[in-house]
């Protein structure tokens, strides 16, 4: 299973987004594999353009498997979060949330954000860096 972050998605949906990054995600929705949460989902759906833009993102996001976030990965991110804290790490709590789902779920996560990066570098958060796509 595959969690696509948002930054992620943006390179994906964008017509002129990274041909290598759209091509990953785009290889991940093929195999079926792309998951999602409410934060991601929330963080491309808020901020479409224009109404078709909408639906066609919330189409989409019903098709990819969805992760819950139940009270275990809330606790799981604040662990995260206040032991990165305690070495000099702060990152938003809303990538912690979205890294504890990913641990949670056992995914890897897709992403464009040096923020997991740093989560990753701290714990067992498996991700793959599209950032060295570009």
């Amino acid at each position: 299973m595959i969690l696509v972050d948002s930054s992620a998605f943006i390179e994906y949906y964008r017509p002129s987004g990274n041909p290598a990054v759209r091509a990953e995600v785009a290889a991940a929705v093929a195999a079926d594999r792309v998951a999602v949460n409410g934060i991601i989902q929330t963080e491309l759906l808020a901020f479409a353009s224009r109404p078709v833009d909408f639906e066609a993102l919330a189409g989409d996001f019903r098709a990819f498997h969805w992760l819950e976030l139940r009270r275990t990965e809330f606790d799981l991110a604040a662990d995260l979060g206040f032991g990165l804290r305690q070495k000099g790490v702060t990152v938003p709590a809303t990538d912690l949330v979205i890294a504890a789902s990913a641990i949670g779920a056992g995914a890897t996560l897709y992403h464009l954000d040096e923020h997991f990066e740093r989560i990753a570098e701290h714990g067992e958060l498996a991700t793959r860096d599209l950032r060295a796509s570009i």
